[in-house]
């Protein structure tokens, strides 16, 4: 489900938000501001809502600070005012200036509070002033646009009883996902508690039972072989994310161009996804976990020659020894496919 369940998702509300300007040598603290354009603030925390992959460690301030908020020890405002300080404190020279906006998010559940905090860059913008078409243009250097790329980094930390949950969803454009910029993973003080092999495993894991619940729509409805395929495309890939996924999965049930085959096949994947560790996350692919395996080629002097996938784990190919010296090769099949002579080569044949 990503971040928040499906209750929190359809009842979540901005109850307060605190703008900061950070990246100023000075800081300014802001007074709280009264809820505004809820719905573009709404949109950004939605879309960025990440499974969890990071826990707060034991001497987090950021953790203390929002537990404070939500058991009244001290006010929202008072509270945004000093993470947003801290924030521009650590704050880096080579980051981009922007603004910190914190946001307490009321999600419908009892004794629950959800604070979303994002470092959105300033962009340019030319806004029109007047509604006449020959009104003269102004320049905007600190709007906030409506583009994914302009929100930097994020972070999501649900509170039950005034306790700070472990889990916290993050996001930082400005590193290889699912990782943090150094400043920011020292300001939130969270580690990283699943690895690219652990993320390469339920990916996995995911193809396979996508595969297997549209086994009607694979070639020969062959599971084996597209969940071969669909890892071997992922593998491919710099980062993995839901599309990568998606991607794989059509291409390994051979590119389906009826509208109704790749609804249903785009369907199970997203509905997978979401159930998983793996909604709105990004990661780089760990090849040892998804790859194709190499294809096996063997020749006895019978003239007998096998070619098959080199599955190191559950191999359906395996090779005997027999009394004299021989070999004895076996092959465990669900299903033989194919059985028919090969047609004669014509022509010199090679050495």
């Amino acid at each position: 489900m990503g971040f928040f369940t499906q209750t929190e998702e359809d009842s979540l509300t901005i109850r307060r938000m605190s703008l900061h300007v950070v990246g100023a040598k000075a800081f300014q603290a802001m007074r709280e501001r009264k809820p505004e354009h809820t719905d573009f603030f709404q949109t950004k925390i939605l879309e960025h809502a990440a499974d969890a992959v990071f826990s707060f460690k034991t001497n987090s301030t950021t953790k203390l600070a929002l537990e404070s908020i939500a058991d009244g020890s001290t006010t929202f405002q008072r509270g945004a005012q000093s993470l947003s300080r801290a924030f521009n404190t650590l704050h880096t020279g080579g980051s981009a200036d922007g603004v910190l906006c914190i946001f307490e998010l009321d999600v419908g559940v009892a004794d629950t509070v959800v604070y979303s905090l994002i470092k959105y860059d300033y962009k340019v913008a030319l806004v029109q002033n007047g509604a006449k078409p020959g009104d003269a243009l102004r320049r905007i250097v600190t709007a906030l646009i409506e583009d994914k790329k302009a929100v930097q980094k994020t972070a999501l930390i649900r509170v039950v009883n005034g306790v700070a949950e472990t889990s916290v969803s993050a996001r930082d454009r400005k590193k290889q996902a699912p990782d943090l910029a150094d400043y920011f993973e020292a300001f939130l003080g969270v580690t990283r508690t699943i690895s690219e092999q652990e993320l390469s495993e339920m990916a996995s894991k995911l193809l396979r039972r996508t595969l297997q619940a549209c086994k009607d729509l694979l070639p020969n409805e062959d599971v084996a072989k597209a969940f071969r395929h669909a890892k071997g495309v992922l593998g491919r890939r710099l980062k993995v994310d839901e599309d990568a996924i998606i991607e794989a999965v059509l291409s390994s049930a051979g590119d389906p161009t009826d509208d109704k085959s790749v609804h249903r096949l785009e369907r199970e994947t997203r509905r997978r996804v979401r159930e998983s560790k793996l909604h709105h996350l990004e990661f780089k692919p760990d090849r040892s976990v998804l790859r194709q395996p190499a294809i096996r080629k063997l020749r006895t002097v019978e003239g007998v020659t096998v070619t098959f996938p080199d599955i190191q784990t559950n191999p359906n190919v395996v090779i005997q020894n027999v009394d004299g010296g021989g070999k004895r090769i076996v092959i465990e099949t669900k299903e033989i496919t194919e059985n028919g002579l090969v047609a004669e080569r014509l022509g010199k044949p090679t050495q």
